[in-house]
């Protein structure tokens, strides 16, 4: 009796421990936030842009309402794609990370490009800042992507 006494506690303490915090390696994270951005730069479509952005995703550019969700990124992609020479770019400068590792902001320069009525090229250039959520199964997906002007950048 007495040892299945000490067999009671003994599971009584272990079943009331704290789980054991998982080891979250921060800078591996921000690296794979990084490299997700500078992926999505490289999209070839539409459809691979908006892969990037949670369903549920918020975009504020400069002189355009907020679009909220895929079905509104997509009708802004759509037009987009429709305007002679247009091009977007942009490189990630700076990650921050959640101590939870599931959540993390980057500081990103971008930059627009479109050919005007005259035939003549236009660039803008813009500072962003994206926040990024991870997925269950492990990737990155961007939930708020805002961006405005900034005449003092030249060059990405």
């Amino acid at each position: 009796m007495k040892n299945l006494v000490y067999l009671f506690i003994i599971l009584l303490l272990t079943a009331c421990s704290p789980p054991q915090a998982v080891e979250i390696d921060l800078q591996a994270e921000g690296e794979k936030v990084m490299e997700a951005s500078r992926a999505w730069a490289k999209s070839q479509s539409n459809e691979e842009y908006l892969s990037y952005w949670t369903e549920d995703a918020l975009v504020a550019a400069p002189g355009q309402p907020t679009y909220r969700g895929h079905d509104e990124i997509r009708k802004m992609l759509e037009s987009s794609a429709e305007i002679p020479g247009f091009e977007v770019n942009w490189e990630p400068k700076e990650v921050f990370l959640a101590k939870s590792g599931d959540l993390a902001y980057l500081i990103e320069n971008n930059y627009f490009a479109w050919t005007d009525s005259l035939g003549t090229q236009v660039k803008t250039f813009n500072k962003a800042v994206t926040i990024w959520k991870k997925q269950e199964d492990g990737s990155w997906k961007c939930v708020v992507d805002i961006f405005n002007d900034d005449p003092a950048l030249s060059s990405l």
